[in-house]
C-alpha cells in the first residue's frame, strides 16, 4: 500500500494547472466578448425610415458611420396600411454629391441574407455629405424617399482589425511568462 507524502511541500500540480488555465481561458473570453460589437439587426444601422404612397421605406447601413468604400445598403419595403413587408417591388439606390456623379444600384433580395430585405453594395468614392434616394416600382406605383447621408473616411484595415491582430502575442506573451514562472518554482 502507498502513502501520501506528509511534506510541507507537497502540492497538487495538476490541479492547479488545470485551474491556471482555466483562469486564463476565461481571461481571454472576458477580453475577447469585451471588444464585441453590438449586435445589429439583420440589416444594420437605421438610417432613413419614410412613408411615401403605399410604402414605408426604411434605409439600413451595415456600417455606423457609413464609411466610403464598399457599402452595403439595405432596404425594408413596408405596405403602409398593414405594414407588411413588400417582396414583390423593384427597388433603386442612388447616391450623390453635390455637383458629382450619382452611383447606381439595383436592390434585390436574393443579395440580402434577410429575406425581407433588399440590398446594394455600393462603393463610395469618398466621404462627406451624400444624398441617398430610393426609388419603389410595384405593379405600376412608383414612389421615391430621398434623405442626407453622412459618409465617414475609410477605415484602414489595421485599425479596423488592432485588437484581432494583437491577440495572438498577447497569448503568446501570457504561456511565455506562465512557462517562465513555472520554471523559476521549479527551481525553488
Amino acid at each position: 500500500m502507498d502513502y501520501f507524502s506528509a511534506d510541507a511541500d507537497a502540492r497538487i500540480d495538476g490541479a492547479l494547472t488545470v485551474l491556471r488555465g482555466l483562469f486564463i481561458l476565461n481571461l481571454v473570453a472576458v477580453v475577447l466578448f469585451a471588444q464585441a460589437h453590438p449586435a445589429l439587426a439583420d440589416g444594420g444601422i437605421l438610417q432613413i425610415q419614410r412613408s411615401s404612397g403605399p410604402f414605408v421605406i426604411t434605409v439600413f447601413t451595415a456600417a455606423s458611420p457609413l464609411r466610403a468604400g464598399p457599402s452595403d445598403i439595405s432596404i425594408m419595403i413596408q405596405d403602409s396600411n398593414n405594414y407588411r413587408p413588400v417582396l414583390d417591388a423593384e427597388v433603386t439606390v442612388s447616391l450623390c454629391r453635390e455637383g458629382g456623379e450619382a452611383i447606381k444600384a439595383v436592390a434585390r433580395r436574393e443579395q440580402s441574407k434577410n429575406k425581407l430585405l433588399y440590398a446594394a453594395l455600393l462603393s463610395l468614392p469618398d466621404e462627406g455629405r451624400w444624398m441617398i434616394e430610393v426609388t419603389v416600382v410595384r405593379n405600376s406605383q412608383e414612389t421615391m424617399i430621398s434623405g442626407p447621408i453622412i459618409v465617414a473616411p475609410q477605415q484602414s484595415f489595421l485599425f479596423a482589425c488592432w485588437w484581432t491582430l494583437a491577440l495572438p502575442p498577447i497569448a503568446i506573451g501570457l504561456f511565455v511568462i506562465n512557462q517562465w514562472r513555472k520554471t523559476e518554482n521549479s527551481k525553488q
